[in-house]
């Protein structure tokens, strides 16, 4: 697994021609179109960068922030991830300094946590021997980093905060599983780790986590804060993780029970909105057709709602999620064609789409394209390592609610269906105008929560896992 994932960035620094010396800085461009209740959409990067899977975030102040992976080792001695910072609500972008950064190695899967009440930032980029974690007092223009995270062999890594100089680092270590590590001083150092879940709570799958969440004061070295995160199964169920005691301890509850679908071709994807109040998305693949499920949860994570089909029509990949009270958006590449990711036609077109709950989940908007040109045609393949083709988009998209109440969503657009990409950025303008609710569906199989469940199956290493 850990080679395979070395010849997968591997396959991306060569087939996109990362390079973290090929930004610009202030570079904006902006396309025609603009969709019911969203703007027109602009790009982040410039033209050459060529990277993907943007993750953003929104400090309580406005300010937004927009990282993605420069490359694995793309330059050296350093290959720092990319941040980009909008402080005039994404109408433009500015690609912001490495700083220290600049010489350490990175340009794997990249993420930012927010402080909701400094603003300062904690980062993570992944170099898969490690990660380079770091910190900024001042809007990402200059940064504090250590290039040895802690854990060493590194998959797919997350960060979160909850302020207060504690911030939380999730990778997936094999053969050990999910590790959670804790820092106290500013995300410079992760010195206190303990294992989230194991390959045995995985059923087998040896896969990486889904997206990392924490909520507290980090009052106390963050000893009361409650952590956690969502994780596929080999068996097509969906999991989380959590803690109540600072990432100390974890138990896992059933979000989704083993079923028919493959859920591991996207990071399941979990978003807090305070208070306990949690949402979770995640993608089912099935052998000609897929669907986006939801489930909500209003305890942090110990109880779900039954599990419920939000997307059925046409085909989607790479669902994303936030929360903010009762308003939860979603954001996904979307196809009218009725097809998988993997078998799409060629030609057929996806779009940055977009749905969203202003009731806490109960009822939804219908599906709606807000970029209204298309982000690829034909195939995404979401195999990983058995890709070879179709994976300039690499593995998702995203959506932060910022302090005013609106959806703000950055993607990849493929410029020319093979390897040149721009990043993207919307901005929701308005609440979405139209009051239809999606038809939805319920699992066939109800979720139950549990408290640390595991299976006695033996470990599995999957192909289509492999992110």
């Amino acid at each position: 697994m850990g080679m395979k994932r070395i010849r997968r960035y591997a396959a991306i620094v060569g087939a996109l021609g990362l390079s973290a010396t090929a930004a610009v800085f202030g570079t904006t461009i902006t396309t025609a179109g603009a969709a019911n209740g969203f703007g027109t959409p602009v790009a982040v990067s410039a033209p050459g960068v060529n990277s993907g899977e943007p993750g953003i975030d929104a400090a309580s102040d406005g300010t937004l922030y927009v990282n993605a992976p420069a490359g694995l080792l793309a330059n050296l001695p350093g290959s720092a991830s990319f941040v980009w910072r909008s402080d005039d609500h994404g109408a433009t972008w500015t690609l912001t300094p490495a700083s220290l950064r600049a010489n350490l190695p990175g340009g794997g899967d990249s993420d930012i946590a927010v402080d909701k009440a400094t603003g300062n930032l904690y980062m993570t980029d992944l170099w898969l021997g490690s990660a380079t974690v770091s910190s900024s007092t001042d809007k990402a223009n200059t940064w504090t980093a250590n290039p040895l995270e802690g854990v060493v062999v590194q998959d797919r890594q997350w960060i979160a905060t909850t302020g207060g100089g504690v911030a939380y680092h999730l990778t997936h270590q094999i053969p050990t599983g999910l590790i959670v590590s804790k820092s106290v001083d500013g995300g410079l150092t992760y010195p206190i780790n303990s294992v989230g879940a194991t390959p045995l709570d995985q059923t087998g799958c040896i896969c990486p986590p889904g997206t990392l969440i924490a909520e507290g004061t980090g009052a106390s070295a963050g000893l009361n804060d409650k952590v956690g995160f969502v994780y596929s199964t080999s068996t097509g169920g969906v999991n989380f993780a959590r803690s109540v005691n600072g990432a100390l301890t974890f138990t896992q509850s059933t979000v989704s029970p083993a079923g028919a679908a493959d859920t591991g071709q996207a990071f399941p994807v979990v978003a807090d909105g305070g208070n306990g109040l949690l949402d979770a998305v995640w993608l089912e693949v099935f052998a000609s057709t897929t669907r986006v499920m939801e489930s909500h949860s209003s305890d942090f994570g110990a109880t779900w709602s039954a599990p419920r089909a939000i997307v059925t029509s046409g085909t989607s990949v790479y669902p994303w999620v936030d929360r903010q009270g009762s308003k939860i958006s979603v954001t996904l590449y979307h196809n009218a064609t009725v097809s998988t990711p993997t078998d799409m036609p060629a030609g057929a077109p996806w779009y940055e789409s977009y749905l969203e709950s202003t009731n806490g989940g109960s009822s939804w908007s219908a599906l709606q394209t807000i970029d209204p040109t298309p982000v690829k045609t034909g195939q995404i393949c979401t195999e990983g390592i058995n890709c070879s083709g179709n994976r300039e988009l690499l593995d998702f998209q995203s959506v932060t609610i910022d302090p005013s109440g609106l959806a703000n969503a950055a993607y990849t657009r493929s410029v020319d269906n093979v390897s040149q990409t721009l990043i993207m950025f919307v901005r929701q303008t308005a609440a979405v105008t139209s009051s239809t609710t999606t038809s939805t569906s319920t699992s066939t199989s109800s979720t139950s929560s549990t408290s640390s469940t595991t299976s006695t199956t033996a470990p599995t290493v999957q192909g289509h896992k492999k992110h």
